[in-house]
């Protein structure tokens, strides 16, 4: 991500649009609400669905939040990495990357370039939008590799 990407990405989570202001928190509360249930319905398999904290949201002067940033990127954070992934092979998929979305919520051109790349290398990619999707969806996965 340029300083020039990551200034504007860091401007829409601040006023609230696509990133951050009261969408984010529904889809976090969603979110919260699938993990747990996970966990719940299947124990076995409870640390192996972890959420990829992207979305985090940085504190600090815009200089203190690039930085930050920065380091995040060189430690491997990558910018439309999906929300969650479940390390589980099913079928001919060897793990499921989960992207949270609420009804309206829609891809950025960094996640769909992200679902892209995993689906070419075997990996599974769904995008629920509600607590019964994502309920579906994992369960379908798990029991038959589809999803």
């Amino acid at each position: 991500m340029t300083a020039q990407e990551f200034r504007e990405y860091m401007r829409r989570k601040h006023t609230g649009n696509k990133v951050g202001g009261k969408k984010r928190q529904n889809e976090s509360r969603l979110q919260t609400a699938c993990v747990k249930w996970f966990r719940t319905e299947y124990p076995k398999f409870r640390r192996l669905l972890f959420a990829i904290p992207n979305g985090v949201r940085l504190h600090g002067t815009e200089k203190e939040r690039m930085i930050t940033w920065n380091r995040l990127a060189k430690e491997g954070a990558v910018a439309g990495a999906a929300d969650l992934f479940l390390s589980v092979p099913s079928g001919d998929l060897s793990g499921l990357y989960i992207e949270m979305k609420t009804e309206n919520g829609r891809q950025s051109e960094k996640q769909a370039a992200f679902e892209k790349d995993v689906l070419a290398v075997g990996y599974g990619y769904a995008i629920p939008r509600s607590e019964r999707e994502f309920r579906d969806v994992v369960k379908t996965y798990i029991e038959t590799g589809k999803y």
